[in-house]
């Protein structure tokens, strides 16, 4: 034995050589093939990591099989990588053009990214071949409805049903045609036959709620959503969507119950724990304290999570619960990660508390356990900023930058300092660098959403929000802008699946019912927002937005009658509401009945004096209009003034008058008044240095420039038209008409501008620039009705120019 035991051992070098001789002569076709079906193998035992890394070995050699390809495309199928997807389906038909299965997916995939003319050259080359291939025929189908071409879409669909009537992606396709041509319960039928022959065709089912929906069948909706939690019942997803529908419905009960459900099966999971805060926290705020405290327990072993959860609790204003919890974590973390992290979100509370001294020591304190520890510098600069020590808090926050480029508040600070500094450009830089790290930033995300709002740049705006809302899904603010886009773009069914997940996160009723109504109105379907306007406004009064689109939605069905007579109601029993006696006043002003404003108007100022200002305001515009002269209003502005003196808004109506009028002296001595009392307001001091820069006298025009330089980096096109002007007319003509011409990039609509940059032409020699921007001025006031200072100067340059 021993004998024979030597003999294997020595042996073994031998046998092992053989081994790798063997491998060795393995030919590169072998090789490609044994890796190939190894990766086929396990793609049908399901073991998709290991099958990837099989069949990319098989790619790798020298002899490239189409099967790898294609088996490539199937699992990037898998993971819903249609990118990539659609290469190797590419590069299989590059080495079998024939693989039929190869090309009706890749048909499928040209269809899902849009390309029309190569999902149907695919399906023409597989139907040249077999012209009965059934999937072919729905592929051409399908690209036929995309091309608008329906009758030959419907031809090809009835022809499949007629050889089985139980294809479900035929049915799905007629369901879909009978959807677009409104024929609901023509579609639901169809959609049902379909799901008979398929119960868990999740697209089917889902198309089926919207059709529901569409119908407004708010029962069958949630039914639908129930028979998709009986079949997926780990989709947490459609639990959330069933929940917001009974909160629409105001059945909490059944929405709680979904949603602890959703916890009670992953305790230990933080998302449905907050989801679940988050529905209390709305619904029924004095039970989220003591329900935080039950579901901290499910966290002892997960200091993160805990972490996770108190920081909700704080962001929510819960601030000693918050407290407690991270007090908890810091006790078992101490200066690890987690534990300083905590450490700091205590020392932000002294921040917010203006507990200065405090956070700072505390801040001290976690700096020197870990001097790298970014949050806690993040909290310094923070503070340095409330102090406004800016210069500081750049600084400290380009050192963050430098070490670690991946702190989204570290670029978030950085753009709010370079606000302060009134440096925008480095800001929406900044705001944008952080929004790259975490899209659902959300101190970052508006100034750079509201911003593409403001320029009108919607496709850019839902660009960020749909990021923001991807990181973070049922944050009530983003869901509440994503309703008001896709109601302003009028995509109205993405638009009421938002507004049921509001109602299940809003602390306010009234938001989502409101959004609702909107969405309605936008559709036409005026009798049913009237409905939800006049609920919204018994439950919250002064609600203006609900009372002026019920005034819309009546004359939508050419009812004023009935619009006059609800807010005349909700006036007598709302005496001292403001809201309704402008809108109602307005709605007396459309109806032309003049004697009704005004008497609502006068009735009210006895009514409310302390509150008179915008009363006044809306009844010198009356006085004007029934008298045809805007010099009407003055006395109702003086007697505005007698009982609100030095109001600013009257005393700014008057002096805008007495310009209209051509009482300058008059209007520039309010201006100086009102500035005299409160420097800080800007349309004053614009008003004034716009009345000097016109004067004859050298000193006003270079005090008009001198009060107009505090508008040089402002965002307001007026203003700072006004500051270029001032520059044009104290010499300076260079420096105003490089501003003039970014100006007119961001205004090219207006008038004043254009007669301000071809005077700055004219200065600069160019005859027949500032003939053209001339002729626009005048263009552009005529077309929108109006004048505008500077208007005879132009007629007057005009003619001259027109002379020589």
């Amino acid at each position: 034995m021993l004998a024979d035991q030597k003999t294997n051992k020595s042996s073994l070098p031998y046998l092992l050589l053989s081994a790798l001789i063997l491998t060795a002569c393995n030919s590169p076709e072998e090789t490609a093939e044994s890796h190939l079906q190894k990766g086929k193998e396990l793609f049908e035992k399901g073991e998709y990591d290991k099958a990837i890394l099989e069949l990319k070995t098989s790619s790798q050699s020298s002899d490239q099989r189409a099967d790898t390809y294609y088996y490539m495309a199937l699992l990037d199928e898998k993971s819903n990588n249609f990118k990539s997807m659609r290469e190797n389906l590419l590069k299989t038909l590059e080495r079998d053009s024939n693989n039929m299965e190869a090309r009706q997916k890749l048909g499928k995939v040209h269809l899902l990214f849009g390309d029309l003319d190569k999902a149907l050259e695919q399906a023409d080359f597989i139907l040249g071949v077999n012209a009965s291939n059934v999937e072919a025929l729905l592929l051409k189908a399908s690209v036929l409805v995309r091309q608008e071409k329906k009758d030959q879409a419907v031809k090809i669909i009835d022809d499949v049903l007629a050889g089985n009537s139980g294809n479900v992606d035929a049915l799905s396709l007629k369901a879909a045609l009978l959807f677009q041509d409104n024929q609901l319960d023509q579609a639901l039928a169809t959609v049902d036959a379909a799901l008979e022959k398929d119960i868990k065709n999740m697209p089917l089912r889902l198309f089926k709620i919207k059709i529901n929906a569409k119908k407004n069948n708010i029962d069958a909706v949630a039914e639908d959503y129930k028979k998709l939690i009986e079949l997926y019942p780990d989709s947490d997803n459609f639990k959330l969507s069933l929940a917001s529908i009974y909160s629409m419905s105001d059945k909490l009960k059944e929405a709680e119950e979904l949603l602890r459900d959703m916890v009670a099966k992953r305790p230990d999971k933080l998302e449905p724990n907050i989801v679940l805060l988050e529905f209390l926290n709305a619904k029924s705020k004095d039970r989220v304290v003591d329900e935080f405290n039950s579901l901290l327990a499910n966290f002892n072993k997960n200091p993160a999570g805990k972490l996770e959860m108190s920081k909700w609790m704080l962001a929510n204003g819960y601030l000693e619960a918050a407290s407690n919890g991270l007090k908890q974590v810091v006790e078992s973390e101490k200066d690890n990660k987690t534990g300083l992290s905590a450490q700091t979100i205590l020392a932000e509370v002294a921040v917010n508390n203006k507990e200065y001294d405090k956070a700072d020591e505390a801040i001290a304190k976690i700096l020197k356990a870990n001097s790298d520890f970014v949050d806690a510098s993040l909290l310094k600069a923070r503070l340095f900023l409330i102090k406004n020590e800016v210069d500081q808090a750049i600084e400290l926050l380009n050192k963050v930058v430098w070490t670690k480029n991946d702190s989204d508040n570290a670029f978030m600070l950085l753009g709010q300092a370079y606000t302060l500094k009134k440096d925008l450009k480095q800001a929406d830089k900044n705001f944008k660098q952080s929004l790259e790290i975490n899209p659902a930033n959300l101190q970052a995300f508006l100034p750079i959403y509201n911003g593409y709002l403001r320029a009108n740049q919607k496709e850019m705006a839902r660009q960020y929000l749909d990021k923001a809302l991807k990181a973070k899904p049922n944050q009530a603010l983003l869901l509440t802008n994503k309703a008001e886009l896709d109601i302003a773009e009028k995509k109205w069914e993405d638009a009421q699946e938002t507004v049921q997940r509001i109602a299940l996160f809003s602390k306010n009723k009234a938001v989502p019912l409101y959004l609702q109504a909107n969405i309605l109105q936008g559709k036409g379907e005026y009798d049913k927002a009237v409905s939800i306007y006049e609920k919204i406004i018994a439950d919250y009064p002064n609600h203006l937005n609900s009372m002026v689109n019920l005034v819309r939605s009546f004359e939508g069905l050419k009812q004023r009658d009935k619009a006059i007579g609800f807010l005349e109601a909700h006036h007598a029993k709302n005496s001292d509401n403001l809201e309704v006696v402008g809108v109602l006043g307005d709605l007396y002003m459309a109806n032309k009945d003049y004697a009704k404003a005004k008497n609502l108007l006068e009735s009210q100022i006895k009514q409310s004096p302390d509150k008179s200002v915008p009363l006044y305001l809306a009844l010198a515009k009356v006085e004007a209009v029934v008298k045809k002269t805007p010099e009407a209003a003055r006395d109702v502005y003086i007697r505005g003034l007698q009982a609100n003196p030095d109001d600013v808004q009257l005393s700014l109506a008057l002096a805008g008058l007495y310009e209209q009028t051509g009482d300058k002296a008059a209007a520039r001595k309010l201006y100086e008044a009102v500035i005299e009392k409160n420097a800080d307001v800007n349309l004053a001091v614009n008003n004034l240095a716009a009345l000097l820069i016109e004067s004859e006298k050298t000193e006003d025009v270079s005090r008009g420039l001198m009060l107009a330089e505090k508008f040089k980096d402002v965002e307001n096109v007026f203003f700072q038209d006004t500051y270029a002007w001032g520059l044009v007319k104290n010499g300076k003509n260079d420096e105003g008409l490089a501003i003039l011409e970014s100006l007119i990039l961001k205004e090219p609509k207006m008038p004043e501008l254009r007669y301000h940059l071809g005077v700055a032409h004219l200065n600069n020699g160019n005859k027949a620039t500032a003939i053209i921007e001339l002729k626009q001025a005048l263009a552009l006031a005529e077309k929108g009705q109006r004048n505008f200072s500077g208007k005879d100067q132009v007629l007057r340059l005009l003619k001259e120019l027109e002379q020589r």
